[in-house]
């Protein structure tokens, strides 16, 4: 049994397993990832954060690996020959008889299914509404260069979609890890816990797009409609809203004309605009998992793609929001060896950020998405009350609406037990949720006074974001208060190595939590930890 949580590995009989610490995390990430296939590059990358590691490293934990599950044949850990790793956790069962379910079998490397939501479980309900996740279109062309344009259709028209009240509909990140790699319907329902399923295919040739979609049931493995759209590239907005009210149409009788028009979104000016949208966004997703060093260079080419899609339209507002996002993220956190590194903590960063957001808002009224980053914003400006309320509108015009964020907002508002359950919920929209939202999660743990859910929770965080300091800090501060001396030191120590100069005092200042009782408790659990009060 693999227990990532208490770091063992046990055999049917209950004797410890002996693994090598990389070898051990090599593990974690492949049980976490059962059934995907996993990249040598994905595997240094996350294993061996900051350090140039070569092939024969990872091949070496790979051998330990197989050696200590007694995997000769490779039934459990199968090579992808050029590609990666696929871990079996079904087989686990069946070669070494733990009685525990697949999903727990592979997953217990920071799942607790049902509990942290950190992966799916093998199985999850699916909901009375009628329900559907919009896969990845297939980029046609085959050129790698242009997965960006595909992935981000989908993403459109899931954002589309998720407007419906009378549909639920699975967030963008959790459809994405479904990208450029083959699916069985029946199974991505399982994971997802919806019955319906978009997906199809996009081709660009010079000025034309050709589009197909095919809407499938899982239940009944049937194709419930299929459509080709084939156009001049200035129409794809108008395609993009076709399928949206195809969609809807075909699965809730009773949407109003009312929240149909509300769907539109307002298309870009120029197709100039969207394209460098779509650049940017494809490159903001890579930013939290971005290890020190690269941070403040992604983050400043995502800006660089935002700012061109807002000069050639300045009334986008999807594009509004994320470059505001960009800004907030240069004040939050230090882009170290970048231009951007000297807007960190600065005024006018943060007057940027709530500038762009609030013409994003102007812009479109009924993007949901704008009013969480004007939320956000004003949060960190400590205007706590118009942050709530903005983050209010935008569950209120898009339901479907997975945003962590407000999770934490609302713990910071003192208000932990409402945040513990919204990011629940987020974690059900949005199966394969980044994993910052367990890092909001294990914050809302700590102020609710759940300290072990916090600990076990921010063991998880940390592991997959090695490199993001607060998941090391809510860590730190559980496991000083549950007594755990040498594990609260450890990431504590982590913290310090990430931004040298943090103190327990400047931490908490930052955060300026609403309950004074909440904030000495964290100041002093920090101060255990070992994280210096001055």
């Amino acid at each position: 049994m693999l227990d990532c949580f208490a770091r063992t590995l046990r055999t049917a009989g209950g004797a410890d397993v002996e693994l090598r610490p990389k070898s051990f995390e090599v593990l974690c990430l492949l049980a976490s990832r059962s059934g995907k296939l996993v990249t040598r590059d994905e595997i240094a990358r996350t294993v061996w954060p900051d350090v140039v590691v070569t092939d024969e490293s990872v091949s070496r934990c790979i051998s330990d690996i197989r050696f200590a599950l007694e995997d000769r044949s490779q039934k459990l850990l199968k090579t992808v020959p050029r590609r990666g790793y696929v871990f079996v956790a079904e087989a686990i069962e069946r070669s070494h008889g733990t009685g525990t379910s697949p999903a727990e079998a592979g997953a217990s490397a920071g799942v607790a299914v049902g509990l942290r939501g950190s992966w799916p479980a093998d199985s999850l309900p699916v909901p009375d509404r009628p329900s559907v996740v919009v896969l990845p279109f297939e980029n046609a062309g085959g050129d790698p260069r242009e997965d960006y344009f595909s992935d981000g259709l989908a993403q459109d028209v899931t954002v589309r979609l998720a407007k419906f009240r009378d549909l639920f509909v699975i967030a963008r990140d959790s459809a994405l890890s479904y990208a450029r790699r083959p699916v069985e319907p029946r199974r991505v329902a399982r994971e997802l816990g919806v019955r319906y399923l978009l997906s199809g295919s996009v081709r660009r040739d010079g000025e034309r797009i050709r589009i197909v979609a095919h809407l499938v049931d899982a239940a009944t493995s049937t194709q419930v409609w299929a459509e080709s759209y084939d156009r001049e590239m200035t129409g794809i907005f108008a395609v993009q809203d076709e399928l949206a009210q195809k969609i809807v149409v075909t699965l809730a009788a009773h949407i109003t004309r009312a929240e149909l028009d509300r769907a539109l979104r307002k298309a870009p000016e120029t197709l100039l605009a969207y394209d460098h949208y779509l650049r940017g966004i494809a490159a903001l997703a890579l930013v939290d998992a971005s290890p020190v060093g690269q941070y403040g260079e992604r983050l400043l080419e995502a800006r660089r793609h935002l700012a061109r899609a807002v000069a050639a339209d300045p009334r986008y507002a999807p594009a509004l929001t994320a470059l505001s996002d960009t800004w907030h993220r240069a004040w939050i956190v230090p882009a170290v060896n970048t231009p951007a590194a000297a807007e960190y903590r600065q005024p006018a960063t943060s007057d940027r950020a709530l500038a762009l957001a609030r013409t994003a808002v102007e812009a479109d009224p009924f993007l949901a998405e704008a009013h969480a980053q004007l939320g956000w914003v004003l949060h960190w400006r400590y205007e706590r009350a118009e942050a709530l309320a903005a983050f209010e509108r935008a569950v209120e015009i898009n339901p479907n609406m997975a945003e962590g964020r407000y999770g934490m907002v609302l713990a910071h508002a003192g208000r932990a037990r409402e945040a513990i359950a919204w990011l629940k919920r987020v974690m059900r929209l949005d199966p394969y949720h980044r994993p910052i939202v367990l890092s909001y999660l294990a914050n809302a743990y700590f102020l609710a006074g759940e300290t072990l859910a916090s600990v076990e929770t921010s063991r998880v965080a940390a592991a997959r974001m090695p490199n993001v300091i607060q998941t090391h800090i809510w860590h730190a501060a559980g496991a000083a208060q549950l007594g755990l001396a040498d594990e609260a030191a450890q990431a504590a120590a982590h913290a310090t190595r990430l931004r040298p100069e943090l103190t327990a005092s400047e931490f908490v200042r930052l955060l300026r939590l609403a309950n004074s009782a909440d904030a000495e408790r964290l100041s002093a659990a920090l101060v255990k930890a070992g994280l210096g009060s001055t």
